[in-house]
Order: structure tokens, then sequence, then C-alpha cells
């Protein structure tokens, strides 16, 4: 499989979650799931170059991880949202990920303005 630049950063941040998964659980009693909100453009302009391989990348790479156990034991459960969008439907749009779909972690935002704006709300 080929990255493009876009999804090497998604790539990325995966391959460090693979690398917790990889260290033996800390509790026998850990969480049975890990959901993760994975934030990429879906539509518009940015969505070819950068968007779908993201997306294409974390499936693969999340699929391949839970087919090793997950991380710690706990079953990765991606939530994928697109990032196009104005920064106040991004900041909401992180809300609903954190306050409705319960994530644990959040990876993504290629948008340099939105990479501004979530971090104050996160």
């Amino acid at each position: 499989m080929t990255l493009r630049t876009g999804s090497r950063t998604l790539a990325g941040l995966l391959a460090v979650l693979g690398l917790v998964a990889a260290r033996p659980s800390v509790s026998a009693a850990g969480p049975s799931e890990l959901k993760v909100g994975i934030v990429t453009f879906l539509s518009g302009a940015a969505s070819g170059p950068f968007g779908i391989p993201a997306k294409t990348a974390a499936e693969f790479w999340i699929d391949r991880l839970n087919q090793q156990g997950g991380i710690g034991g706990a079953r990765i459960v991606p939530t994928i949202i697109d990032e196009a969008g104005s920064t106040d439907q991004v900041v909401t749009n992180y809300r609903r990920l954190v306050t409705d779909q319960k994530v644990d972690v959040v990876i993504g935002y290629i948008s340099s303005a939105n990479c501004v704006s979530v971090p104050p709300v996160a």
C-alpha cells in the first residue's frame, strides 16, 4: 500500500497506537473497546489527495491492530467523520465525538484553521 502525504500523519499516529498495543496490559480488567474518532476530509478538494487516503490508511491499520488483539486487549472501534466545513462546524463535530459518541481519543485534522480551533476546546 502506497501512502500519500495526507495519510502519512494519520498512519504515523496509528503506528504509535500500534506500539502501545505491543506493550503488555497494565490491568487485566482493562476496557474491552477503545473508541477512536478519526477526522479527515471525506468531501471537497482535499478529500482526494488527503482525506480518502488517510481514511483508507486508518481502516487498514485499525483492522490489522484488531486482528492482533487490539491495544492492550481492547478492540479499536473507529468513528470516521468529515473535516470539511467551517471551523465552527468542525468544533461542533469534535464536541459530538466526545460527548455523544464517547470516543476515547481523536486523531486527525489536516486544515491549519482546524488545528488552531479544536485544541482550546479539547
